[in-house]
């Protein structure tokens, strides 16, 4: 009886330990197939490569890269390896997210980190990433650091960042905003009242609606707060379309608005874009040295077409807005006629009904009207 006993007790310890083998060889293939690890190192420098190298289960085919409120994109893995190599433009502490999908589009496995970046912000000079590597490590090339030809003329003013510049929190449309925490209404009015005499001085020679031009300014510069404006002293958008770059300046990060046709770098799942800006021809500005030169290129070419330097003939408009005060329309319906007219020939792509509301907006807020 009591050998009975012995033997039974080894066969029950014998299953439970033939059922842990399994179970522990069951969960060592579960984690083979849908595991997830992350190498890269814990601090970078603002501007330094910064490499991150994958280990992915069987089951992950894809790697999705998130920090605390973006996405930098999305890679795929190739024998189970992926690598994502870019810089980050500003200094912060980066919560990183790394998330596996399956190939039928399930989160399989999850890892978090984090990254101190440090050093000073690169401000508008861009760093252009490679795209995402689809193989192993050994295969990653450089990524390729670019400046603009021109040196930026220096400043302490900060812009939200472009997704070359930060890939996890950049925006695209960022590109069009103003200087942070500018401009204030204190400098909004000193803006206008800086460019009110070289406007009223050239409305005066030229008979041209001094108030629209100080609005256009004002809105299309963000009171000279824009990347533009502060990078180029271009207040009004006005191209330098590529091929003469020598006094241009180039807005990186810009949407595409070359009918799709600049090559992407990367893209994020939700949508933002880093764009080879080595091969695009849409988002070169024509710079100027001061203010008032660029002020009077818009009333004497772009207005005037004096010398045939903008492509758009707008001077029949100028005609007709001097015939009406001629004839004794009143200033604020001549002014609304005159840039309804501009916005209509082709000077922005939404139209003349759109651009001239937003213009006397702003000759109404400031009561440009009677600069006129």
């Amino acid at each position: 009886m009591q050998t009975e006993k012995t033997m039974l007790r080894g066969g029950l310890i014998g299953a439970l330990c033939l059922l842990t083998i399994v179970l522990l060889a069951f969960s060592y293939q579960k984690l083979k197939k849908i595991g997830l690890s992350v190498e890269y190192v814990p601090t970078a420098t603002v501007g330094e490569e910064v490499r991150f190298i994958f280990t992915a289960g069987d089951n992950v085919q894809r790697i999705k890269i998130f920090s605390d409120k973006g996405s930098l994109g999305t890679i795929k893995t190739n024998q189970n390896k992926a690598e994502l190599s870019f810089a980050f433009g500003f200094p912060s502490v980066k919560k990183l997210r790394f998330v596996g999908i399956s190939p039928t589009n399930d989160t399989v496995s999850i890892a978090y980190g984090e990254i101190s970046i440090t050093g000073k912000s690169l401000g508008n000079v861009v760093i252009i990433q490679n795209p995402p590597s689809t193989s192993s490590a050994s295969t990653s090339e450089t990524p390729i650091f670019t400046k603009p030809d021109n040196p930026l003329p220096v400043t302490n003013l900060r812009f939200n960042p472009t997704p070359a510049e930060d890939p996890f929190l950049g925006k695209n449309q960022n590109v069009y905003g103003t200087a942070i925490g500018h401009p204030t209404q204190d400098e909004a009015r000193a803006f206008l009242e800086d460019i009110k005499p070289i406007a009223v001085e050239l409305g005066q020679k030229y008979q041209i609606p001094a108030s629209v031009v100080m609005a256009m300014a004002a809105m299309e510069s963000g009171y000279g707060y824009s990347r533009n404006a502060v990078y180029a002293n271009n207040f009004f958008g006005i191209k330098q379309w590529w091929g003469n770059e020598s006094n241009a300046y180039q807005l990186k990060g810009q949407p595409d608005e070359y009918e799709g046709k600049v090559p992407i770098l990367k893209k994020s799942d939700d949508g933002q874009i880093i764009y080879d800006e080595s091969r695009r021809p849409d988002n070169w500005y024509r710079r100027f040295n001061s203010r008032r030169e660029c002020i009077e290129f818009l009333v004497e070419e772009v207005f005037l077409h004096k010398t045939g330097a903008w492509k758009r003939d707008y001077s029949d408009i100028a005609k007709f807005y001097r015939g009406q005060i001629a004839a004794g329309v009143d200033k604020y319906s001549a002014a609304y006629t005159f840039i309804y007219s501009v916005g209509e020939r082709g000077y922005t792509h939404k139209g003349g009904k759109y651009y001239a509301d937003r213009v006397m907006k702003v000759i109404d807020r400031y009561g440009l009207i009677e600069v006129d």
